[in-house]
């Protein structure tokens, strides 16, 4: 996928869809007054030109604890494999192509911290030094101001990772003040580039809970329960425009939850029965009645079993194709459907016409699985 500003922000396919979905819930659930001025989330680009298209350059170099000298030095002489010079030199162009000169606006360059964690995510041990080659290779100008704020975007997240629950407990003015005491200890003057000094209160605890998602998918080391008191308890501090709240929150969490990707990690790990039963726990916790519980375990059943079988057929599809001839795939596949779908055969048909194949989605525990 092109790397554009949009992919900068949204991260892979999993993270943007889990991000996506709980905007458009909380925008939904959450009354804002008309004339509210609404400030964008921490992770959506928002960068436009002032009057005087006069763009700031971060002064975040300034912190001595990092050495950029060394770690320059260091990444220039890392080998890379022929995969990832391929997906450095894919990058970089990319990068040059869709941001150009709005680089030079901090914020912009603070954007390229989510980017920074996926490329880790991606390479691992290497992925420090790609990320830096990407950077050095797309704007060379201002790598030194880049990589220094990357440094301080570590430590700020560090240290907003380590204190979400703190913040999400606190009235707005409280969260307000101590938000902004960190960034103004971690970025100095760049803090004011970065996040906009006259945010709503309301839009501090939206763009909280959306941070503490984006932080929560990446985490493995927090426990399961854990990570479901940190997002019940994130939520719950919204509020809600109407008397259906509690209805709509439970809704929220448990959508938000079951979409973690660490979350599910988790839930590959389990046995089926030790997955119904922490599924079921983890339902409780978040507020439905033991009618709702066994209802939706019910449910989960229902839509496993069409999973297994949809599996199945997909390695036999797949057989199929490979040993039989073109000129009678069509009709041989269409009693394969038959065979495992009877009279929704047509639907799933239909589908595969469009270039759709729903066993192929991402089976997420909790939600269609």
């Amino acid at each position: 996928m092109p790397l554009n500003r949009t992919y900068i922000v949204k991260k892979k396919i999993v993270i943007s869809s889990l991000i996506i979905s709980v905007t458009v819930l909380i925008s939904l659930y959450i009354e804002t007054t008309k004339n509210e001025e609404i400030l964008p989330l921490s992770s959506t680009p928002s960068v436009e030109k002032d009057s005087n298209d006069d763009f700031q350059i971060s002064t975040v170099n300034q912190n001595n604890n990092f050495n950029y000298d060394r770690v320059n030095s260091k990444d220039k002489t890392t080998k890379f494999s022929v995969e990832e010079v391929k997906y450095i030199n894919y990058q970089v162009e990319n990068l040059k192509s869709s941001l150009g000169s709005l680089i030079k606006n901090v914020k912009v360059q603070s954007e390229l911290w989510d980017f920074k964690q996926e490329v880790i995510n991606k390479f691992n041990i290497n992925g420090n030094a790609i990320f830096n080659r990407i950077v050095s290779l797309s704007f060379p100008m201002y790598e030194k101001y880049i990589f220094n704020l990357m440094n301080s975007m570590d430590i700020y997240n560090k240290w907003f990772f380590e204190n979400l629950s703190l913040l999400n407990n606190l009235n707005e003015i409280e969260s307000q003040k101590l938000l902004w005491q960190e960034r103004y200890k971690v970025f100095k003057e760049d803090a004011e580039l970065i996040w906009d000094p006259n945010t709503t209160a309301l839009n501090t605890k939206k763009s909280l809970v959306v941070k503490t998602i984006s932080l929560l998918d990446k985490s493995t080391d927090i426990e399961f329960e854990d990570r479901l008191f940190i997002i019940k308890n994130s939520i719950e501090n919204l509020e809600l425009s109407n008397q259906e709240s509690s209805t709509q929150r439970i809704t929220i969490i448990e959508q938000v939850f079951f979409n973690l990707e660490s979350v599910q990690k988790e839930m590959q790990t389990l046995t089926a029965q030790e997955r119904v039963e922490k599924i079921a726990n983890a339902r409780r916790d978040i507020g439905f009645t033991e009618d709702q519980v066994v209802l939706a375990a019910e449910q989960d059943a229902e839509k496993s079993a069409r999973w297994d079988i949809g599996m199945k057929y997909m390695k036999e599809r797949e057989q199929l194709l490979r040993d039989v001839s073109k000129a009678d795939q069509q009709h041989k596949l269409k009693t394969l459907r038959t065979n495992f779908f009877g009279g929704s055969a047509e639907t799933y048909e239909k589908e595969e016409k469009r270039g759709f194949y729903r066993f192929e989605r991402q089976r997420i525990y909790g939600v269609n699985s």
